[in-house]
């Protein structure tokens, strides 16, 4: 079966169409002299052609085309082990074809450079070959676009794609963006965050709320006494807490540490490490935006309790069809709809990260979302007999919301 020719019009690509003419020309005969006809069988360029034809035949030998391939955030302040993250899986390698995206600004450029050296003269302007089935690249544009892009030009060489962020990024907006609709069909979808966490000056960088002071720079330093790390933790889906052994030899330290970002993110899975060891199945996989992930029953609460960023669980009765309805609209949106213009003057804060598991009637439907986002997907069979959300967020308060749903599905 021949592959499939793109023969749609580009300007940009194939150049200027020639000027329809009406034989009354002055300079007719200069005209025709600089058009070449070929019958109309190649209204676009050669290039053109060649290179549909290759993405074509690459997609007739793998699954390229249909198959989405998963990104990772990792995010951390500077100097919490980002870099070294990455550097670690790089040399281990792994079973599938990963490919590590870097940003050029900030803490990326300590690895980039090191990669590049480690390969001799041989930089890169997209892919780099680490070897052990790793790749590396470097984007100043790491949009959506650009990244499908990257990976229609490059079939069949990436199984899963890990994104360092800068050390001040909220990834939250990162996230948002690789969040999209089945009907954009994009080829990249979210699998979770990763957050690196220092464990000798986490707490430090927690307690640090003034922009003179704080060792990352004003940057860092948000509204109502919030920073950057607040951000980090509320979103993760994985905790690397690196540099173990700076603290190892204090146990009260430890348990003050897993305290405090526990008062933050209380469900979030936690991995200590030093220099970033980790086995790389921890890290990937995670499916944390989709059906499979669920908030568990009896998930770990917390003993210590920040008001700037907290995690509020509910456990509440099966709702019967026609109160989903209700529940979305008169629960659900107002809580996350807040800057849309739902409102409701008893509730205070704002959600960064939802997880819930709702029972309606005979169904079981998962729900994900990441601020003003959500989704509610179809779930699996479940042995709960209870609806589970975790909101985790700024100043939320776990009365106001309680009440508030009570009033909704009494």
């Amino acid at each position: 079966m021949s592959a499939l020719k793109d023969y749609k019009y580009n300007e940009e690509e194939d150049g200027e169409l020639p000027s329809l003419v009406t034989g009354t020309e002055s300079d007719l005969n200069d005209i025709l002299n600089h058009v070449k006809s070929d019958g109309g069988i190649n209204i676009v360029s050669e290039d053109k052609i060649a290179r549909t034809n290759l993405q074509n035949s690459n997609s007739d030998n793998s699954t390229t085309s249909s198959r989405k391939i998963p990104v990772s955030i990792i995010t951390g302040y500077l100097g919490s082990g980002k870099s070294t993250l990455l550097e670690k899986l790089a040399q281990k390698g792994s079973d599938k074809k990963i490919a590590v995206i870097l940003n050029e600004f900030g803490d990326s450029s300590e690895i980039e450079k090191a990669m590049t050296i480690r390969n001799g003269e041989n930089s890169y302007q997209e892919w780099l070959d680490l070897g052990n089935g790793c790749l590396c690249c470097s984007l100043k544009n790491v949009g959506v676009k650009a990244i499908e892009d990257m990976i229609q030009r490059s079939p069949g060489k990436i199984d899963y794609i890990l994104l360092e962020t800068s050390g001040i990024a909220d990834p939250a907006p990162i996230a948002k963006m690789f969040w999209q609709d089945e009907g954009l069909n994009s080829n990249v979808y979210i699998d979770g965050i990763i957050t690196v966490l220092d464990c000798e000056h986490i707490v430090k960088c927690l307690d640090d709320v003034s922009e003179q002071t704080h060792w990352h720079g004003d940057q860092v330093v948000l509204e109502d006494k919030l920073t950057i790390a607040h951000l980090q933790i509320a979103m993760a889906d994985r905790l690397i807490m690196n540099k173990l052994d700076r603290i190892e030899n204090d146990e009260n330290k430890i348990m003050k540490l897993e305290q405090r970002i526990r008062s933050i993110n209380s469900e979030v899975p936690m991995f200590y490490t030093k220099f970033a060891d980790i086995g790389i199945d921890k890290l990937l996989d995670l499916h944390a935006f989709d059906a499979r992930n669920v908030p568990q029953e009896g998930g770990s609460g917390s003993t210590f309790h920040d008001p700037r960023m907290s995690t509020v669980t509910l456990n509440f009765r099966p709702l019967k069809t026609q109160e989903y309805d209700k529940f979305e609209k008169e629960f659900l949106q107002v809580l996350l709809w807040k800057e849309m213009g739902v409102c409701n003057d008893n509730i205070q804060g704002e959600v960064h990260r939802t997880k819930g598991l709702l029972l309606v009637d005979d169904k079981v439907r998962v729900l994900q979302g990441v601020r003003d986002t959500y989704e509610v997907f179809d779930g699996e069979e479940t042995s709960s007999r209870t609806c589970r959300i975790v909101f985790i967020g700024k100043s939320l308060d776990q009365k106001s919301i309680a009440d508030l749903l009570h009033n909704v599905i009494k």
